[in-house]
């Protein structure tokens, strides 16, 4: 394993979460008071999604942190980990049981790195990737990783983590290269 490798796991499983939560911490003071609206449809939840626009990490990606819903609704624009908090957000507040989780693949390149909401509707994930709502039928968060990771050339490391609280649910490291997609 090599260093980088090395450092991506540690991010993700030790680093990105206690320091999304420092940064929410020093910030709450900063925090919009727009308050987020609550959808009564999936439908809703798209339409929702598709006011807010995707920007690009900045070059130290790595250190962003996982910006608050309310932010991302206020601002309309942030990154993937932005577009997935907020939809868990609305997914919740219109569906608890859809059981919304942040779900983010460490890839080789790191700029490919994402993150993703996931969620139960029924007996099937399905998840947001940003404002797309990907309606596959999927049976596990590794399938909906196995998704996310036509984007890069091999998986480092992947988690499922809760959105309110940040805290990591599941923590997986890939032992061995995966080679890219074909297609």
């Amino acid at each position: 394993m090599n260093l980088v490798d090395s450092f991506l796991i540690w991010w993700l499983k030790s680093g990105r979460y206690p320091w999304s939560r420092f940064v929410r911490r020093m910030s709450v003071w900063q925090s919009s008071k727009m308050p987020i609206p609550t959808a009564k449809s999936l439908d809703e939840v798209v339409s929702l999604l598709k006011q807010v626009t995707w920007t690009m990490d900045s070059p130290f990606h790595l250190y962003d942190s996982i910006s608050l819903p309310e932010t991302v609704w206020d601002k309309k624009r942030d990154d993937c980990d932005g577009f997935a908090v907020l939809a868990a957000t609305l997914l919740k507040r219109w569906n608890p049981s859809t059981n919304p989780k942040l779900v983010t693949v460490m890839l080789r390149p790191v700029r490919e790195s994402h993150t993703v909401c996931a969620f139960r509707e029924g007996e099937h994930f399905r998840f947001f990737d940003n404002d797309y709502l990907n309606r596959g039928n999927y049976q596990s968060y590794e399938e909906i990783v196995e998704q996310v990771l036509k984007r890069g050339e091999r998986v480092v490391c992947w988690d499922v983590a809760d959105h309110e609280s940040l805290r990591t649910l599941e923590f997986h490291r890939i032992t061995q290269a995966h080679p890219p997609q074909q297609g």
